[in-house]
């Protein structure tokens, strides 16, 4: 399945579009390159440096238009970096033009030198974004973390609203897990968090966001249709964790989650939402585990088949 641009990322995707991110600048280093020889040994200019949209030329242009691993909340960095590089281009053929013409004047070295400086600063500054963003992801897991979930909660319920989508919010515990770590040790039961997050990962569809809440407990965010589709939803991702057996130590080993899933309202905290689905979750896990259990506002419960 495609990802979307404004899917959760994991640490591999995060990694690789830094390094993107480091070829293209290194790219645009070499064009940097190309224009300082030229100033300095003479000779006739490509269309890189003076055509009239020669920012979409470069190689650089190739990483703005295709990098596939951005996240929406990060477009407001890329836009500046575009527009930058733009100007940056501008500056760059009124410059070589000059040269060519043997009009140089300090003036147009300054607005290039300006222009160039403000370019890369725009690149630190999401580069730096990345960083961040990576550290909010789980390092044995891969997933983000309660500080994206809560960093991500107001535009996915924004983003539901404009789309005429509910938000609901499904939370989720291992059963039994302090039982695999006693019997099979904790290298086992980080095997089995590994496990459970790639499982997850592979039942979750393009409107599912899944997150490592802490320990054992996992939350994701649904956008859906209405009720039937969040029901279906819940029922789906904890069956589907039963029904893929985990290998520990060359052992199929069945691991089970409960959960609890709520809708969650326009006028409420995202706090209040994971109260409500936790009181879900753990009226299942008094009541049989490996199921999932949908509470309402007011606080009706039913088990979802």
């Amino acid at each position: 399945m495609k990802k979307r641009r404004d899917e959760t990322m994991n640490i591999a995707d995060l990694d690789l579009a830094l390094i993107e991110l480091s070829t293209a600048q290194k790219a645009h280093f070499q064009w940097l390159g190309k224009l300082l020889e030229l100033s300095l040994l003479g000779g006739e200019p490509d269309a890189e440096l003076t055509h009239p949209h020669a920012h979409e030329l470069c190689r650089f242009s190739h990483w703005l238009r295709h990098d596939q691993n951005r996240q929406a909340q990060h477009s407001g960095y890329v836009f500046n970096i575009e527009s930058a590089h733009k100007v940056m281009h501008d500056r760059a053929r009124e410059l070589m033009l000059a040269i060519h013409q043997q009009a140089v004047t300090a003036s147009l070295l300054r607005r290039f030198h300006q222009a160039q400086q403000e370019f890369m600063g725009h690149i630190d500054k999401y580069r730096e974004c990345l960083l961040v963003f990576r550290n909010m992801h789980d390092t044995l897991t891969g997933l983000p973390l309660r500080h994206l979930l809560y960093q991500d909660f107001d535009f996915i319920r924004t983003r539901c609203e404009n789309n005429h989508q509910a938000l609901w919010l499904l939370m989720m515990d291992i059963d039994r897990f302090k039982s695999i770590n006693d019997s099979w040790g904790h290298n086992a039961g980080d095997d089995v968090l590994r496990s459970v997050a790639a499982t997850f990962k592979t039942c979750a569809r393009e409107n599912e966001r899944i997150y490592r809440f802490g320990g054992e407990e996992f939350i994701m965010l649904l956008e859906v249709t209405g009720e039937k589709e969040a029901q279906q939803a819940g029922t789906r991702i904890c069956d589907y964790l039963s029904r893929h057996p985990i290998i520990i130590k060359e052992n199929a080993l069945t691991v089970t989650v409960t959960g609890g899933i709520t809708q969650v309202e326009s006028n409420e905290t995202l706090h209040q939402a994971i109260g409500r689905a936790d009181k879900a979750m753990y009226f299942g896990k008094n009541n049989g585990r490996n199921q999932c259990v949908m509470i309402r506002q007011n606080g009706e419960m039913r088990r979802l088949a």
